[in-house]
């Protein structure tokens, strides 16, 4: 544990604040570099900022705690408003089923709270009402399995999973974290899900869309949510059915609450 004087002490400053990397950093034990290294950050984290001391933050993140030095981090958005990100409910015309703010997933409890948000980037937004107006002409309806997805639920997936094929590695293309992606799926006139290859979150050949022995309504139906998806101006990946990202992905990574 480091030792402070009384003069020392008396001029850190308590704050409150959620900080991003900018480069990769050291974290040291103390708040200067003659304090031994307990670690590394990587470019892009967002970390927990509880004191400041002569231009070195004491910072959380995955569990630990040390200093790093102010050059190296930034202020990151205090809420999905100031980062940019909008919300969208059933008053919008889709049906909100946000699985991950229950305990039906494949993590088995709640990564966000019980009252999250439907959030996304402005443009992801207005594309996923053209895709929801093209299965309106059809009786259907888009559910939203889940859209935007702070970058600590990111690492929370992966620190489980640990397969690029299902959770995307939170430093290279986190999509869902930028606001940018979408797990979906359709439902009828009475809110019945349709068809489909598998279940949410099947991580499984089966859910693949190469797989080749869907029976022929469910590849019907997903056949069609992958139309108009696309039509409206998404892109798909391979592994995953439900999974869409927004062509347009110029935009940061965040770490905001969804609420």
């Amino acid at each position: 544990m480091v030792s402070y004087t009384t003069a020392e002490a008396a001029t850190i400053q308590k704050i409150d604040k959620t900080l991003q990397v900018t480069a990769k950093m050291n974290v040291r034990k103390g708040a200067g570099v003659k304090y031994p290294k307990i670690g590394q950050i990587d470019q892009g984290i967002f970390v927990k900022a509880t004191e400041f001391y002569k231009g070195w933050y004491k910072i959380s993140y995955n569990g630990k705690t040390g200093w790093s030095p102010g050059k190296y981090l930034e202020a990151a958005p205090a809420n999905y408003k100031e980062a940019g990100l909008i919300e969208l409910t059933e008053k919008d015309g889709f049906v909100i089923d946000l699985r991950y703010a229950t305990k039906k997933n494949f993590m088995e409890y709640r990564l966000y709270p019980k009252k999250a948000k439907a959030l996304m980037t402005k443009s992801t937004a207005k594309k996923l009402k053209k895709a929801n107006k093209l299965a309106n002409k059809k009786g259907y309806k888009i559910k939203i399995w889940d859209a935007y997805r702070p970058m600590s639920v990111q690492w929370e997936m992966w620190y489980k999973i640990q397969n690029h094929m299902y959770v995307a590695f939170p430093l290279e293309d986190s999509k869902h974290s930028k606001g940018v992606s979408v797990d979906v799926t359709l439902v009828d006139k009475k809110g019945k899900e349709l068809k489909m290859p598998t279940k949410f979150d099947s991580f499984s050949e089966k859910a693949g869309r190469s797989y080749i022995k869907n029976s022929k309504k469910a590849q019907q139906n997903v056949d069609f949510l992958t139309m108009i998806m696309l039509e409206a101006g998404f892109t798909t990946i391979s592994s995953e059915w439900w999974h869409y990202n927004d062509t347009n992905v110029d935009f940061p990574t965040l770490d905001v609450p969804v609420k």
